[in-house]
């Protein structure tokens, strides 16, 4: 299963739209997924494999994965890293019903922010989700802020188009 989510769009009323895609071959995972992000207020769209989800990267950023460890055409651990290389900031979270120390060995190589299994509490999911959505936005803020920083207190000498070299 693959979730991702942007924090780049904002509704009418200035709240945080946050688009999800969930890849599974569980149809019955997608759709329970789908219900439980729908009525928090996320944007949903579904697929059932890894093919499906990096074709779907190429096309739109997204900010968050919720990847499981067993799809039908890909390990999740292959597909954090194939997603990384499109996507570079999102946050990735394993989603397993099949834990074992291979899988989550495999998870910490490949930088997973999160790991959690299945059957998973919903209220436990949506809190790790907007945690490290919330870390993740404030760690490229405070990266953005060093940069600029940077432009303002170059050591050697002040440039005044530092982004422009």
């Amino acid at each position: 299963m693959l979730f991702l989510i942007t924090w780049h769009e904002l509704s009418r009323d200035g709240q945080m739209i946050v688009n999800t895609l969930i890849i599974d071959d569980d149809k019955e995972i997608r759709d329970s997924l789908r219900i439980i992000l729908e009525a928090e207020g996320y944007s949903v769209e579904t697929a059932e494999n890894g093919k499906m989800a990096i074709r779907i990267c190429e096309k739109a950023p997204f900010d968050v994965a919720l990847v499981d460890v067993e799809l039908p055409d890909i390990k999740g651990t292959q597909l954090l890293s194939k997603i990384k290389k499109i996507q570079p900031k999102m946050v990735k979270i394993i989603i397993t019903g099949h834990p074992t120390i291979e899988n989550a060995a495999q998870a910490v190589n490949e930088k997973a922010d999160g790991y959690i299994l299945k059957p998973f509490n919903a209220e436990q999911l949506l809190e790790m989700i907007k945690r490290l959505i919330e870390e993740k936005k404030n760690e490229y803020f405070h990266m953005f802020a060093e940069v600029e920083r940077a432009k303002q207190n170059t050591p050697i000498f002040k440039y005044q188009h530092p982004d422009k070299w």
